[in-house]
């Protein structure tokens, strides 16, 4: 009978070290399953603060957006580009309706030759062009003022 309790003590100690090992294991589990959630509560509260970040640079981006047209286009104004590109516009739309005043006086007015409409305006776009050139040449000399002066 000694030798059977012998052997229910051993094998109660057993149970007991399975238990207390058993116990430590969760408690070690309970540790790293802890530490996943502190690392994973961190990690979520530093992409709030990035994705808060996002949207405060989204609505800068939506107000420069909202201004971005009318600095676009007077930034463009500034270039040379644009005030040749205004220039040919121009130029292209006062030969349009050029055309179009040629065509409606050859037919309404059959008196009017085009030739001479056309050397007609030759002669005032040259007299505008050498008068320009005038105005340029004599803006630097001393004493002369430009026609736009509020001198004149």
């Amino acid at each position: 009978m000694v030798a059977m309790e012998e052997k229910i003590l051993r094998n109660l100690e057993k149970f007991e070290k399975r238990a207390i090992e058993k116990d430590h294991n969760k408690k070690k589990a309970v540790v790293a399953v802890q530490s996943l959630l502190d690392k994973a509560t961190s990690a979520s509260k530093k992409k709030d603060g990035e994705i808060n970040q996002i949207y405060k640079e989204v609505d800068q981006l939506r107000k420069k957006l909202e201004t971005a047209g009318d600095e676009a286009i007077a930034g463009y104004k500034m270039f040379a580009e644009y005030h040749s590109s205004l220039h040919m516009y121009g130029t292209k739309s006062l030969k349009a309706a050029i055309n179009m005043t040629k065509e409606w006086l050859v037919d309404n007015h059959s008196e009017i030759n085009s030739d001479e409409f056309d050397r007609y305006l030759k002669k005032c776009w040259t007299a505008k062009i050498t008068a320009q050139k005038a105005k340029v040449t004599d803006h630097g000399r001393v004493g002369s003022q430009p026609d736009d002066s509020l001198d004149n």
